[in-house]
């Protein structure tokens, strides 16, 4: 019994540990977002949640391997000139800058 407990505790210690990591690993101007794969009018949104306000961004240079419908990223941007789809109802049009997955 002791050793069924030592185990759980060892694996909720890794666990909560790993996510400590994750929300640590942020550098200045890095965002979480979540990428939405919409439709033809607004066909990629990355959504992120800043000061407890949801942000929608429209990257107008995003790779096809990063068109993935609910995956979670780490990203940096710049605003974009480039004009927003019409009918595309985003906070901003954004040029991503650097990008990774979050595991």
């Amino acid at each position: 019994m002791k050793s069924i407990f030592l185990v759980i505790s060892i694996a909720s210690l890794s666990l909560s540990c790993a996510t400590c990591r994750m929300h640590k690993s942020l550098q200045e101007g890095e965002f979480n977002g979540t990428i939405h794969i919409g439709n033809s009018e607004c066909p990629v949104v990355i959504s992120t949640k800043e000061n407890g306000f949801v942000k929608r961004y429209y990257p107008a240079n995003i790779a096809d391997s990063l068109k993935v419908d609910g995956r979670k990223i780490i990203f940096t941007f710049s605003p974009s000139r480039a004009p927003q789809p019409a009918g595309c109802d985003v906070d901003m049009t954004i040029t991503l800058l650097t990008t990774r997955w979050v595991k």
